[in-house]
């Protein structure tokens, strides 16, 4: 199963946290978990099997993802160093600037 495929299977169209991933998991171990589910049993254990692999596909891929926390790399993604940042945002602030 590839991270798209298990993003479809939690009902993922675009970006998720981690913490989105957990919480969408528990809804469906509380459906599809053989022990407690209304569904027919053995669609109700591949089913689970199904969520269970795509959620160690996805968690996988969140812990793993490398983050960069060079400053150059930081600066690229936000335009300008934190700062700038700072500055811009709050640097006329009579409290702060």
């Amino acid at each position: 199963m590839t991270v798209p495929e298990a993003a479809r299977v939690f009902g993922f169209s675009g970006g998720a946290s981690l913490n989105e991933i957990h919480a969408r998991y528990r809804e469906l171990a509380k459906e599809w978990h053989p022990d407690v589910s209304l569904h027919d049993p053995r669609l109700s254990h591949d089913t689970f099997i199904r969520i269970k692999v795509a959620y160690d596909i996805l968690v996988d891929y969140c812990v793993n993802y490398e983050i960069s926390f060079r400053p150059d790399d930081i600066r690229k993604g936000t335009g300008y160093d934190s700062r700038e940042f700072w500055m811009n945002r709050f640097g006329k602030d009579p409290i702060w600037g």
